[in-house]
């Protein structure tokens, strides 16, 4: 099964193009962004890296430690993206990297003007609905696992900038827009998700519902009644601060609690009820296409 998640490979440099073997780099320059390949061929340790801008890193072969100033290291992996304030500090490992298996990395900079006007115009034109803040990257979740949608958009982003298209800039600015949009509604459904969202008590009300009821039916109308919303009014909320409905949302939320379940009782069926599912068959093909592999496989190979 192809991994959705993972933004797509960029051209390796070629044996010639070298300058060294560990972040080697390659970039690509726009007017208010610039996109940085950085690969390495050898196994290294405490690689040092700073950027004068926010930058977005994406990993796309192999594997990193990373060593960010004030935070426990963690192993950085495809699938995954990094939102860093400028003048960050990282130390890197590269703990598998050989010649023939190098890893690849993207580091997208961006400028503070164009961040700032990307958000001063949604929250002019769009604010949250019930919020008591505005739009706004949030720093402290800046490690963040890829949906699809947001992987499309990485991919369009980069085939734009290292293509030849001579309205690359109009359309990179685009796709970009669209990108900040996709990132602050992943951090939005990650801050949901983890129980830190304080400043939409709609969303936080809802969410704490469904994870009270998970093992019962959940419907649209149901969360209407407990968020006093009409339906269209749910939805918008939902789609423009999280990015899914509310239906995808309990999907999630379910598949997120069946991993955990899984791995406790070691049993497909339980789980399968436990978390609201009612058919075991349907359970199968929702997790496996979700996760990528069935729950079975999951418990084996948690």
């Amino acid at each position: 099964m192809i991994n959705n998640r993972l933004v797509n490979s960029l051209p390796f440099s070629s044996r010639h193009e070298l300058s060294t073997l560990v972040e080697n780099r390659r970039a690509f320059t726009l007017e208010n962004l610039e996109l940085n390949v950085f690969e390495t061929y050898q196994r290294s340790e405490k690689v040092a890296l700073q950027f004068d801008d926010l930058v977005i890193i994406n990993m796309i072969h192999g594997k990193k430690v990373m060593h960010l100033h004030q935070r426990d290291s963690f192993e950085y992996l495809p699938g995954q993206t990094m939102i860093l304030p400028a003048y960050s500090k990282m130390q890197i490992d590269f703990p598998e990297a050989t010649f023939t298996a190098p890893t690849q990395c993207t580091a997208l900079t961006i400028s503070k003007v164009k961040i700032d006007e990307v958000i001063n115009h949604l929250n002019e034109h769009y604010p949250k609905v019930n919020a008591l803040t505005d739009w706004k990257l949030d720093l402290n979740l800046f490690h963040l696992y890829n949906t699809p949608e947001l992987t499309d958009l990485i991919n369009k982003l980069f085939q734009t900038i290292t293509g030849d298209n001579p309205l690359k800039d109009a359309l990179t600015d685009l796709t970009f827009r669209e990108l900040i949009i996709r990132l602050l509604q992943t951090q939005s459904l990650l801050s949901l998700d983890i129980g830190k969202t304080k400043n939409n008590t709609t969303l936080e009300h809802i969410r704490n519902y469904i994870h009270a009821h998970l093992s019962e039916s959940i419907t649209v109308e149901v969360l209407e009644k407990q968020a006093n919303m009409s339906k269209s009014s749910l939805f918008r909320l939902f789609k423009n601060e999280l990015g899914i409905t509310p239906i995808e949302y309990i999907i999630r939320t379910r598949i997120q609690q069946a991993k955990s379940l899984l791995r406790k009782t070691k049993s497909v069926k339980e789980t399968c009820f436990s978390v609201g599912f009612n058919d075991v068959n349907y359970f199968v093909r929702l997790f496996k296409n979700r996760v990528g592999i069935t729950p079975g496989a999951y418990i084996i190979c948690g």
